[in-house]
Formats: structure tokens, C-alpha cells, sequence
């Protein structure tokens, strides 16, 4: 008798045993606490919807569902032409769940709608840790032309601007054809939301132009312990998901969703996405940029910026063109190789050892595109990784003289109304 019930007993247990192992393979619920959860934030009511790129990197990251491991969490925020909507991809389904969809259109370049949506995956979809997919188009730290949301949600929308994307976002609201002339979201307004959704984040990867410079980094310094982005111009097509899902995302090493992303580009296979367009990416690790900013700002009292005087940054590598086509939108010069320039050579060398104690991972194709002409490309130079793939801005006397031009007027004037510009000492220079 003792023996049968040992072996009931056994039996019993293994039931149990095998009931939990599925459970386990099974995906999270709401409420239940993940390792990671990874906001895919689409912001693509826009000349990127319009040409259905958030449809083909939802296809990537469904292709990729497969590797999403248990204890992990895949949700998608999606605002294109109808009303936005919340997924979950799991590994289980070949399709995405559901979980929640607006009424009625809403404007994603919003922070107060950015801080909506991450409230309901704090509270519905929490983690011990969260990783930020910003995905949109985006131009970096400068000013945000348009920040009338309201007037892109709802049934219509107006207050339009005739300018091609600035900041972060671009949502043209249910009647803006997908154009790229609508509202936007400043930086530091992003930073303010995420602070109030009360979520941190391992990182912030930006799929979107621009953004991987110090002026961006520092201010959301307190908001992720990194930061992963392109100081460039990016191909259309973005990152492609279905690596980054498996190898990318939910990595332990935020860097690896910028080595993926690099990988990517260069690989054979992907050019029918990406062709020779080029990229230039990094990560940076936020708790490094005080250390930064104080070495610089003690440096740069003895620069060559002292006395408002504009340097020569002919031969500096620069990530994006400063010319009419692009609005006049600033050079993001190579952090690396503006510092040889500004600074004399004892204040470069402390100064950059400061800079390579921020960038964990940087690494660039030979060449990149920088417009506006097919022709014009940026040589990067590789061999010898004198580069980081971050920017900064350099003020220069160009920048007021042309502040007729662009829609931003003075960017000397925008820059001194950043964190950085304080934090770093610039105001030492007369700028």
C-alpha cells in the first residue's frame, strides 16, 4: 500500500512538473513581471507610414517572434492611418495580440500620449527592467517646430506648417495626407514624460535620423542607462527587426542592438534594403556624460571657441550636410574629431579619454550618404577609429548668420537653452 501511494504520489508530481514546464514556455500575462519588456514605439503617421515602412519592419519583427524567450515581453505601439493600437508579440502566435486600441486618433509625437502609453505598460505589462524603441523620423536636440498636439487628434487637424521633419515624431493627425508637416516632440519634453510614466530604462534605441548626439544623450540622461542611435541621416528601411528582435533587444549588452544594426547594413543579403546608403552607430552609457561634461568644461575656457570665435571645421568629419535642402539643420560634427580641433592637446587627450568612457561600442561603414546631391557621400575613417559615431554641436558665427533661413532661427541661441550647453561650460566661450 505504501508503495502504490509513493507511486501516485510520483505521478501526481509529475503532472504537476510537466503542467509548469508548459506554463513557463507560455508568454507572459498582464500583470505578471517580466525579465525585459521592450516598447516598440511606431510613430508613423507620416511620410514613413505612407510608404508602408512600419508595415514591412512589423512583418520583420513577427518573423522573429519565434525567439522572444518566456520570461521576456515584445509590445508594439502602432499610430499610422487608423487609430492607434497596442500589440504583444509572442513566441507562440503567428500573429500579434491585440491589447489595446484608441477610440479615436491621437497624436504620437505627443508627450503627454508617449507618457499614456508607457503608464499602461508600467502598470499592465511591468518588468524588472524596460527597453525604448523610439521609431519615427527625428533631426537630434534641436527645437520642435510644432508642438500644437491637439490640433492633430481627433476628426481633423490643422495648424499646419509647409516643413520637412524636425526633433522627434512627426505626427501630420487624421487629415494630413501622411505628410510629414505636423506636429513634433522637443527632447526634453520626452525626457519629462518618461520621468512621469515613472519607468527607467536599460536603453533608448532611436530608429530614427539623427539622434545619437550629446545634446540628445545628456538630456535623457536620467531617464536610461543607455542610449543607442545613429548621429546620421539612416536609410529609410531603419533597423532591420528580425535580427534585432533575436539578437538585439532583449541582448544583455545594449551595444549589441548596434553592432546587429551595423551588421545588418553591410550584409549581402539585406541590400535590396539598404544598398550602399551607408551607416555610422553607437552606444553610450549615460552615467559616463557628467564625467564628460565637467573635463570639457574645463577645457574649454582655453579652446579655441574662447572670445566667441568661430573655428575652423573644414576637414572635421560631419554627419549631416549644412545646406538649403536640408533646412540649414546644423553639421553634427564627430565628437572625436571636433575635440582635436577645439581643444589644445593636453585637454584632448583628458577629454577624450572622458568621451571613450561614455561610448561602449561605435563602428561605421567606409562611406555614408549625406545628400543632398546622389553623389555626395561621407568618408569615414574606419581603419584607424578615429570616430566615435556620436555629434555635438559646435557654435559658429554661421549659424546666426543664416538664422533667416531656418525654420529655427538662431542655433547658437537653441543650443545655449540646453542641459548640455550648461553642463559642459559653454557659456565660458562667449557663445
Amino acid at each position: 500500500m505504501k508503495d502504490i501511494r509513493i507511486l501516485l504520489l510520483l505521478a501526481v508530481l509529475g503532472c504537476l512538473c510537466a503542467c509548469c514546464d508548459h506554463d513557463d514556455n507560455k508568454s507572459l500575462r498582464p500583470g505578471e513581471t517580466a525579465q525585459r519588456t521592450v516598447l516598440i514605439y511606431m510613430c508613423a503617421q507620416n511620410s514613413l507610414g505612407n510608404w508602408n515602412y512600419h508595415a514591412a519592419d512589423s512583418t520583420e519583427i513577427m518573423n522573429a517572434h519565434a525567439s522572444i524567450a518566456p520570461d521576456n515581453r515584445l509590445l508594439l505601439f502602432l499610430d499610422d492611418n487608423r487609430a492607434p493600437r497596442l500589440y504583444q508579440v509572442t513566441a507562440e502566435d503567428n500573429e500579434p495580440k491585440l491589447l489595446e486600441q484608441w477610440d479615436t486618433d491621437i497624436c504620437s509625437a505627443s508627450p503627454r500620449r508617449l507618457q499614456e502609453v508607457l503608464e499602461i505598460v508600467a502598470k499592465d505589462y511591468p518588468a524588472r527592467e524596460y527597453g525604448l524603441v523610439m521609431w519615427s523620423h527625428a533631426d537630434g536636440w534641436i527645437p520642435a517646430t510644432n508642438t500644437n498636439y491637439p490640433a492633430f487628434e481627433g476628426p481633423s487637424s490643422g495648424n499646419r506648417t509647409q516643413l520637412r521633419p524636425f526633433s522627434f515624431g512627426i505626427d501630420s493627425g487624421p487629415t494630413g495626407g501622411m505628410g510629414d508637416n505636423g506636429a513634433q516632440m522637443n527632447v526634453d519634453e520626452m525626457a519629462q514624460a518618461i520621468a512621469d510614466a515613472g519607468i527607467h530604462c536599460r536603453y533608448i534605441f532611436f530608429d530614427a535620423c539623427l539622434m545619437q548626439n550629446l545634446e540628445v544623450a545628456y538630456a535623457l540622461r536620467h531617464q536610461t542607462d543607455y542610449i543607442v542611435a545613429s548621429p546620421m541621416a539612416i536609410p529609410a528601411a531603419g533597423s532591420y527587426y528580425t535580427n534585432e528582435v533575436a539578437y538585439g533587444l532583449f541582448s544583455q549588452d545594449p551595444a549589441d542592438i548596434a553592432r546587429t544594426y551595423l551588421q545588418d547594413v553591410q550584409a549581402a543579403e539585406l541590400s535590396h534594403l539598404y544598398s550602399d546608403y551607408g551607416l555610422a552607430v553607437s552606444c553610450l552609457q549615460t552615467d559616463k556624460l557628467e564625467p564628460l561634461a565637467e573635463a570639457l568644461k574645463e577645457a574649454l575656457p582655453r579652446s579655441v571657441l574662447a572670445g566667441r570665435k568661430s573655428p575652423d571645421m573644414s576637414q572635421v568629419l560631419n554627419y549631416q550636410t549644412y545646406c538649403f535642402n536640408f533646412y540649414y539643420r546644423p553639421h553634427n560634427y564627430d565628437v572625436r574629431q571636433s575635440l582635436a580641433v577645439l581643444l589644445d592637446p593636453a585637454d584632448t587627450a583628458r577629454v577624450q579619454r572622458a568621451l571613450d568612457e561614455a561610448v561602449t561600442y561605435y563602428g561605421a561603414t567606409e562611406r555614408f550618404w549625406i545628400g543632398p546631391k546622389d553623389e555626395d557621400y561621407q568618408t569615414v575613417p574606419v581603419a584607424t577609429g578615429d570616430y566615435r559615431a556620436v555629434s555635438l554641436f559646435v557654435p559658429q558665427q554661421i549659424y546666426t548668420d543664416k538664422a533667416k533661413s531656418t525654420p529655427h532661427g538662431d542655433l547658437n541661441t537653441s543650443f545655449s537653452q540646453t542641459e548640455w550647453y550648461k553642463a559642459a561650460g559653454f557659456d565660458a566661450t562667449g557663445w
